[in-house]
């Protein structure tokens, strides 16, 4: 059986050699960081899982794993808000990166609009860590209806991606809303750690017709720089990341990610896509539920 042709691309193979060196050098990281890394481990062993399997979704959609790993960590391992916003960026970093790279393996990404999106997304994430920083209060009442939001927007892309005719340029009147909305989806991950990868997907695909693997795979890239960017950000100017906790979802991601762009390119991930739009659906509910109740407590 061979992959599917989507449009366009080379095959991608799931196993590659920085995989299992990178869980090496992951395990002499925390052996030598770690105070006591055998109960560290015991400990926090489930969310490699959770990291696993939020980096499959977030890959295949273009919305990342924040999506689960922000409530993951408020409502199971009651983490602060913030912190969790950290958790997710600091994980998106090396989750995103390793789907980043197989995706630009692939050879769908659009690099016009790479280049046309990567200033936009930095002006946002600034404005939105260094201008206007992020705190509890803007987590929880963001979080949940851009969760809905994305939600929905991950039906209706699914949807509209279904038995569409390949488009592979980028056409020149994208240029400004490109831009533009990648400064908004930079805005909305720098407190919410998700957004970016999905409003531009969405614009490609909807507004100007683009192959979906292209879109996607363009979010992801663009995530992954974003959660990078801010990372840095937060671990040199907003108080550092809790690597506690991050250091067990990242490397679950890093195997999730790079399999989400193989699984793509043998099976349609339609119905993946329904089942994590419906997930990122009730956790946008749940929070707006959870923020109004204790507003008026």
């Amino acid at each position: 059986m061979e992959p599917e042709e989507s449009c366009s691309g080379a095959p991608l193979h799931y196993w590659t050699w920085w995989l299992p060196a990178f869980a090496l050098l992951w395990l002499a990281a925390v052996f030598s960081l770690a105070a006591e890394p055998v109960a560290l481990i015991k400990q926090n062993c489930p969310i490699v899982l959770v990291g696993f399997g939020a980096a499959v979704l977030g890959n295949l959609s273009a919305i990342g794993g924040g999506i689960v790993f922000i409530p993951v960590m408020i409502f199971l391992y009651h983490t602060a808000p913030v912190a969790a916003l950290k958790v997710a960026l600091s994980t998106q970093s090396f989750g995103m990166t390793s789907g980043a790279i197989a995706w630009i393996q692939t050879r769908v990404v659009p690099l016009k609009a790479l280049r046309l999106t990567i200033p936009g997304l930095l002006i946002g994430s600034t404005i939105s860590s260094l201008v206007i920083k992020p705190s509890t209060l803007l987590v929880k009442a963001f979080f949940g209806p851009v969760s809905i939001f994305l939600g929905i927007l991950t039906i209706v892309l699914a949807l509209h991606a279904r038995g569409r005719v390949c488009v592979q340029d980028v056409p020149d009147r994208a240029c400004l809303p490109l831009i533009l909305v990648s400064v908004f989806g930079g805005l909305i991950t720098g407190w919410v750690a998700i957004g970016e990868g999905e409003v531009i997907a969405a614009l490609l695909m909807l507004a100007y017709g683009l192959e979906p693997r292209s879109c996607i795979g363009l979010g992801v890239v663009l995530l992954a720089i974003n959660s990078i960017y801010l990372t840095l950000i937060h671990q040199f100017a907003l108080g550092g990341i809790p690597w506690d906790l991050a250091a067990f979802t990242i490397l679950g991601c890093v195997f999730g990610a790079r399999f989400a762009p193989y699984v793509a390119q043998w099976v349609s991930p339609f119905r993946m896509k329904l089942s994590f739009a419906l997930i990122a659906i009730a956790d946008g509910v749940l929070f707006v539920i959870q923020f109004l109740l204790r507003s008026k407590a």
